[in-house]
């Protein structure tokens, strides 16, 4: 439950970033979330809600 909540909220976060910064928001989401979010287990939580626009 916690690594679910933790992978939503990096996932929100990152697409504010995309949002606000568009390709640069995009490297810093990259830069500073992705690691974090790499040690989550858990796919993309945007997906399985139908919001992301990656995959």
């Amino acid at each position: 439950m916690l690594r679910r909540k933790a992978a939503e909220k990096l996932d929100a976060a990152a697409a504010a970033l995309h949002k606000v910064g568009g390709k640069a928001g995009t490297a810093v989401a990259n830069a500073a979330l992705a690691p974090l979010r790499n040690q989550i287990d858990l796919g993309c939580t945007n997906c399985t809600r139908g919001k992301c626009k990656k995959h």
